[in-house]
């Protein structure tokens, strides 16, 4: 091999040197990105609970006081009743709910008895999901307004 053929080899060869890191690069970055929305879990659990508890604070069908409008984070105390909750909760067979109204006393209601019942076995992560959250909240009661709060403890059978 002639000098002029092995400086054209040598030649190539650094030209083609970043050409095959770039095509590493790109390669890597494709990979990286048909395989990241497989690794992505959603946690379809909570964002069930989160709904449902929003519900019972939101909606007027549920607890929310209306005087005209729809007051978020106002409680109607005439609509913390069995009959009223079960209603705005729909009946589900795999979700119990347990809720206290604590003010100077405390009022429990459990939605879905059945399952509501089972909270005690919470640490059980195999066969359950559990969340309690509680909630500073404004209470109506006919014509007084006070505050208290509400807590809101949900299982669900996986």
């Amino acid at each position: 091999m002639n000098k002029k053929a092995q400086f054209e080899t040598s030649h190539e060869l650094i030209i083609w040197i970043p050409r095959i890191i770039a095509l590493v690069i790109v390669a890597g970055i494709v990979f990286f990105l048909i395989t990241l929305p497989v690794k992505q879990s959603f946690e379809i659990d909570k964002l069930q609970e989160t709904i449902l508890r929003q519900r019972f604070l939101y909606s007027e069908n549920c607890l929310a006081h209306n005087d005209g409008k729809v007051n978020s984070g106002i409680i109607d105390k005439s609509k913390f009743n069995q009959k009223n909750l079960d209603k705005c909760f729909e009946a589900n067979d795999k979700i119990g709910v347990n809720l206290n109204l604590i003010t100077d006393k405390i009022e429990t209601i459990n939605l879905n008895q059945k399952i509501a019942e089972k909270l005690d076995f919470c640490f059980d992560k195999k066969h359950f999901t559990c969340t309690n959250y509680t909630y500073y909240v404004l209470i109506q009661d006919e014509k007084k307004l006070e505050s208290g709060l509400l807590n809101v403890a949900m299982i669900k059978i996986k």
